[in-house]
Order: C-alpha cells, then structure tokens, then sequence
C-alpha cells in the first residue's frame, strides 16, 4: 500500500526550522508554488525530493507520510516577552513543546512522577501574598530562599524542559495540555545565560499555571496580555522573596545603598533588579530611592549582565534524564526502542538529536551500537597489581 505524504507535518517541519516556503524552496531546488502544493496536499515531492527533505529540515522521511495518532488539547501558551516576539519566533517553541508533551505522555506509562496540583483548591485566595505563601507552605519550602526553582517545580508535577530554540525574545513559555486524558502543564526556558533571570522566569511560569486558569492568552489583546504578565511578575517576585523573611531582612540594612542588593543577591538567588523593585513594592524604599539604587546600577555598568551572571551556571531539569536512566538501567526498554515506541504509539517519528534536546541528554542514548564491530575488553588489572 503506497503512503501518503502528509503535507500537514511539511509544514510542521518547516516552521519549526524557521524557514519561509520561498526559503524552503530554494534549499530544495523547486518553485515556492511546488512547495505550497506539496503542504496543500495538492502535489507530493518525488523520491528524490522526499529523501532531501531529512537533509535540509532534520526530520526522517518516515515523519512525512504518517499521521497524527494523537490529540493534544492545548489551552494556549503563554510566552513571556510575547509582545516583541515574532509568530516566526514563536512557531518553533509550540511545536517544540509538543513533543515534550507527546515524550511526557510516553514516559508516564513506566515512571512514577510526581503528581501534578490541583490549582483549584488555591482559587478561592485572592491576595497575592497569601497565595504565593500557601503554595510555599504547601512545598514544606517555609519562608527561605529557593536555592533551585527547576527543582521545585518538578516536585510540584510539572514538565519542565530546557530547549536550545535560541530566540532571544522568548525568555520562558509553559501551557496546560491534555493529551490521552492526562493533563501536564509544561514550562520550557532557552539558554537565557543567567541562573537569576531563570529562578524569575521559571517562578513567572508558576505563576500563569495558578493565576490564569482557563483563560486563553492567544485570545487577549494587547492591554489585557499586559496585565495578566505584570500579575505573574508580581506573583513571581512574593513567591521568590516572601514578606516576611527578606522584607524584614531587607529592613535592617541600608536599603538605599546598591552593595546591600549586591550582598544579597547569592543568598535570594534573584537578580539585584528584582529585588529592588520588590523593595518598592513592599514600601521599604520610596520612588525616588529606586531611582537612586538603578542610578548606581548603571554607573557600576552592573546591567546586563549584572554581577554573578556570568559566572554562576544555570540548572536544568532532571526527571526526563532520570525517566531515561531508569528505563534503560531496569532493562525495561533499550534506549534505540524508545523513539520506535513513540512511533508506534503516537505516530511521531523523532530523531535522536530532537529527543536528546526534550530530555537533556546526548543523542546517542537513542542510538543502537549493540551490532559494532567494535568490542573492548577489561584489563586483567587484578592479576599485574598481584605480581
């Protein structure tokens, strides 16, 4: 039985590489119209053409003539920084997370994660403050700094993937998606090249996932997606640096003086920007004493980055490697079957690069070496140490 090309994941494919139809088309020495047809479903590339396609877009040929055998309900995605980001910034990422949820969804049928919250019981809170302290309370995390925000987020059940999508205007995204009637909400950061801008973004993510249950941010105007981000940034800024503990730390020093944010900064673990601007918040300095305290910012040149960025490493996510190790280490699937098990069941032919990106290790995991020709033995060490 001859397959069908599906023009649908061509498009799929080509979004997620960033290329227009006319950039495609060039890489594949065809008309822009031939490459319409082809994602139309009106025409379908010959042999040759099909084969090419791996080379210039990444993707097996298998991914081009099957089927989605899935349905994901995603209830909308919020991207920080989504005013500046372009769609073509922004295609990519969504794709990208889509097969973090197809991996996800995999991975649930062999590993005991940890269960996702029910955010409903925190919807009757309406004061900020008190929110961000009961998800704290509910983490037995009491009112102490958060060493590792990725850490803390994956023991609240959340999916949370370090992605190299290498877009500068996407800081963070996370959406709720049910798929096959299990519900993750995923978070994913880029390389944003500082643990501090991380702890907020991750935090940021948080605070979507509690404040804005059922609301579509694809649907909101500009107004509307402005406010609903300076929420989560709120949320994000109580969560991280509670009231009672820095607030009533932060009065006992000299709150107007830059060094204070400075000397502070490695035991919060948030950058000297946010905390002065929860500072503000608080009431603990005035208007014109955060004006003082980002003068002093600028003339140190601490901006961008700001000290401690550069040289502290951010963390990543470890519950997809571990699902992996633990896979493979109780010979329960090789690590060659896996993207052949997702393709069994979902229909989604993934290469070994794209996987290893979702879970954070190195491609060859995905690879089969047992039929090498390469076979190395252990030295007789005991026998040499003996004589």
């Amino acid at each position: 039985m001859k397959k069908i090309f599906n023009g649908s994941r061509l498009k799929e494919a080509r979004l997620y590489n960033k290329l227009t139809i006319t950039e495609l088309a060039e890489k594949l020495n065809v008309t822009k119209q031939m490459v319409s047809k082809y994602e139309s479903g009106k025409s379908e590339p010959s042999f040759e053409k099909s084969l090419q396609l791996n080379d210039v877009l990444g993707y097996p040929r298998e991914f081009f003539y099957t089927a989605d055998k899935f349905f994901i309900d995603n209830e909308g995605t919020f991207f920080r920084s989504r005013l500046t980001a372009t769609q073509k910034s922004k295609e990519p990422a969504s794709i990208a997370l889509k097969y973090s949820v197809i991996v996800r969804d995999f991975l649930e049928q062999f590993i005991d994660f940890p269960a996702l919250q029910d955010r409903e019981i925190y919807e009757g809170i309406d004061n900020p403050e008190e929110l961000a302290l009961s998800i704290r309370r509910s983490m037995d995390l009491g009112l102490e700094p958060i060493h590792d925000i990725i850490e803390v987020a994956e023991l609240m059940g959340f999916t949370v993937i370090n992605m190299d999508y290498q877009e500068d205007k996407v800081d963070a995204f996370s959406s709720m998606n049910t798929i096959n009637g299990n519900s993750y909400f995923v978070i994913t950061t880029g390389d944003s090249g500082s643990f501090y801008r991380q702890q907020f973004s991750i935090a940021h993510e948080i605070g979507h996932w509690v404040l804005h249950q059922n609301i579509n941010p694809q649907e909101l105007d500009k107004d509307e997606y402005k406010t609903m981000e300076n929420e989560a940034n709120k949320f994000a800024s109580i969560f991280l640096l509670p009231k009672e503990s820095f607030g009533n730390e932060l009065k006992t020093k000299i709150v107007d003086e830059i060094d204070t944010y400075y000397n502070l900064k490695r035991k919060w673990n948030v950058s000297m920007a946010a905390m002065i601007m929860r500072a503000r918040d608080l009431n603990i300095i005035s208007a014109d004493q955060e004006a003082k305290l980002y003068k002093q910012l600028h003339y140190r040149k601490w901006r961008n980055p700001e000290p401690f960025d550069l040289e502290t490493k951010v963390t990543l996510p470890v519950a997809f490697k571990q699902s992996l190790e633990l896979l493979i280490d109780e010979n329960i699937l090789q690590g060659h079957e896996i993207p052949l098990k997702i393709a069994e069941a979902y229909n989604l032919y993934l290469t070994p690069k794209m996987l290893a990106m979702i879970c954070g290790v190195e491609p060859a995991i995905f690879m089969d070496n047992s039929q090498s020709k390469v076979v190395l033995k252990i030295k007789d060490f005991k026998k040499k140490q003996s004589s």
